[in-house]
């Protein structure tokens, strides 16, 4: 793999490539880290569910992948909460057809009772499914390729 940073702007191209591969970096491991510690410090509580839908996430790559989501309400330590998170963290989980993701939602019909996942440390943030994803490490791993791999570039022109 190599990089062209000739020109006038190239130094400019290799400062912005290393910031952005790096920015990735923190990015990944900082919501690696969040999911991870969601999952680790939990207490599980009765949750009523309120609704349940679908989003179709449109990747401009030519197919179209989908996002299960359901809210739900419940209670920790004497306060009502309402959350819609399915799982720990701001990561989202999208499958490739909607059947997949409506997969995700059986026995979360409106009005069920199940089991969600409440962080002690941010009891808002309760979530469905106590499973985390590998996106964080692919999006670090996506960066710490495009920062070393242009000051490897830099270095062999």
């Amino acid at each position: 793999m190599e990089f062209s940073f000739s020109g006038p702007s190239g130094p400019l191209r290799i400062v912005l490539a290393i910031i952005v591969g790096l920015g990735a970096m923190g990015y990944g491991g900082y919501m690696y880290t969040a999911q991870s510690s969601a999952v680790e410090s939990t207490e599980t509580v009765e949750a009523t569910i309120v609704s349940t839908s679908i989003e179709e996430i449109d990747n401009r790559k030519g197919s179209d992948e989908y996002s299960p989501h359901a809210t739900f309400t419940y209670t920790y330590e004497g306060e009502q909460y309402t959350s819609s998170d399915m799982y720990p963290g701001d990561v989202a989980h999208e499958f490739p057809t909607k059947e997949d993701a409506q997969a995700q939602l059986d026995g979360y019909d409106s009005g069920a009772t199940v089991s969600a996942y409440v962080p002690t440390n941010s009891p808002g943030d309760a979530f469905l499914q106590d499973e985390t994803s590998n996106k964080p490490l692919f999006i670090a791993g996506l960066g710490a390729f495009l920062a070393f791999g242009t000051v490897i570039s830099v270095f062999r022109s």
